[in-house]
């Protein structure tokens, strides 16, 4: 049944079936839950996320769904109104991969080491099947929308009730839902992510999302060089120096299957280096993404004569530049400055593309305030389905902090940037 209208929920009622496809939530709304994207009515679902987050977007999540084979799944929320469509969530349905924990498991807490040992593997890592609220491979808010009539303590409540919807019907299959993890929130949703806490779910503080403001007055790179001190246009031009054996190109989908072997490759550099992991990207997604996103999605190559050596890929919507997926030959990238050039392309493709803002993500932040990137802090919740495991997770979740790092400020002050 498609997402349309709260019209099917009378009928149904009024044809005396004893069930109907809508559940009630306790914020007053209606909620029908699908499997497929193919379920859904895509106009009216962008109508909702169009002006939010491209995650959320239909084409998005069709690339996604075509790219993992099982190893990412969809789960979406639509809720319902007087028959008015209001609000969505989508939820992923992965594998979340935790830090090696083998130097946390001889505490003095010898009950949590225990627990500990029992699920983790011979190598001190916790792997379980998770449902993320959010999107396991980019930074913010893209896990629900509302209608601005819905506020904002009826939106999360309904959205709970939809988690709890979910998790109940994803009890009777082989892989259940060992935790849901919900993120990430923004500082001016942390009120109300707290609903969130009060249902036993544990808080903790992850690394900022690192985002650059974009000034209307940089028509060109120049101009946003002329806004930064001597020191940081000096280091900005020393990343194109060194990098000036690299050859920048735009790949299209074709061109992107054609560098299956490389790409897989310099990409995996990067993901084997992060400590954390749910979910992970595949090739199959990047040429997916490509081809059903067109110009929303980019992705550009740096070359070494004829050897790939570097990749960087990012997504345009509602104002925003979201910086995605990176892939660096690490050997190098010292070298010739191979990630430094990486951020400054993007600055240029932020500005080429009249973008607001630039979402730079969660790693390597010292560096990207260098390039002009402010930290904005971000929440997440988790919880174990559970109770002994769910207090272990909280346990081991104490671990996770937000790293320490040196924040430049590389603006002239009469550049108005902060």
């Amino acid at each position: 049944m498609q997402c349309r209208n709260f019209n099917e929920f009378k009928q149904s009622l009024e044809s005396g079936k004893d069930e109907s496809p809508f559940q009630r939530s306790d914020a007053g709304l209606h909620i029908l839950i699908h499997e497929s994207v193919d379920d859904l009515d895509p106009e009216r679902w962008n109508s909702i996320s169009q002006n939010q987050s491209i995650f959320l977007q239909t084409d998005y999540i069709r690339a996604m769904e075509a790219s993992f084979h099982g190893e990412l799944e969809y789960r979406f929320a639509c809720f319902f109104e007087n028959g008015v469509l209001v609000g969505i969530a989508a939820f992923q349905i992965t594998h979340c991969e935790t830090p090696d924990l083998s130097s946390n498991l001889n505490g003095e807490n010898k009950i949590i080491s225990w627990f500990a040992r029992l699920f983790s593997n011979d190598n001190g890592v916790l792997r379980f099947n998770i449902m993320v609220l959010g999107n396991a491979f980019a930074s913010g808010e893209h896990g629900f929308v509302f209608r601005p009539e819905i506020d904002g303590q009826r939106a999360y409540q309904a959205v709970l009730d939809a988690v709890e919807i979910i998790r109940e019907r994803e009890k009777e299959r082989e892989e259940r839902i060992s935790a849901v993890l919900v993120k990430d929130f923004y500082p001016e949703s942390f009120e109300l992510c707290n609903t969130f806490a009060n249902e036993n779910y544990h808080e903790f503080l992850v690394d900022p999302n690192m985002i650059m403001p974009l000034r209307p007055e940089w028509t060109t790179y120049e101009d946003y060089l002329a806004s930064l001190t001597t020191k940081y246009r000096t280091k900005a031009k020393s990343a194109f120096k060194k990098s000036a054996g690299l050859r920048l190109e735009t790949l299209g989908t074709e061109e992107i299957s054609h560098y299956q072997k490389e790409i897989e490759y310099l990409y995996s550099q990067v993901h084997d280096k992060a400590d954390f992991k749910v979910g992970k990207m595949n090739f199959e997604a990047f040429v997916n993404l490509s081809a059903y996103l067109g110009d929303r999605f980019f992705f550009k190559a740096l070359f070494l004569e004829e050897r790939m050596v570097g990749f960087l890929t990012g997504f345009e919507y509602a104002g925003m530049l979201d910086a995605h997926f990176v892939g660096i030959d690490y050997e190098l990238n010292l070298e010739h400055a191979i990630y430094p050039r990486m951020l400054y392309e993007y600055v240029i493709e932020g500005i080429n593309r009249k973008a607001q803002k630039i979402s730079f993500g969660r790693t390597a932040m010292e560096i990207k305030s260098t390039v002009g990137a402010f930290p904005v802090d971000l929440k997440c919740f988790i919880r174990h389905r559970h109770a002994a495991p769910n207090h272990l997770l909280k346990v081991l979740f104490n671990f996770i902090k937000p790293s320490n790092f040196d924040q430049k400020v590389p603006y002239k002050k009469e550049a108005g940037v902060f």
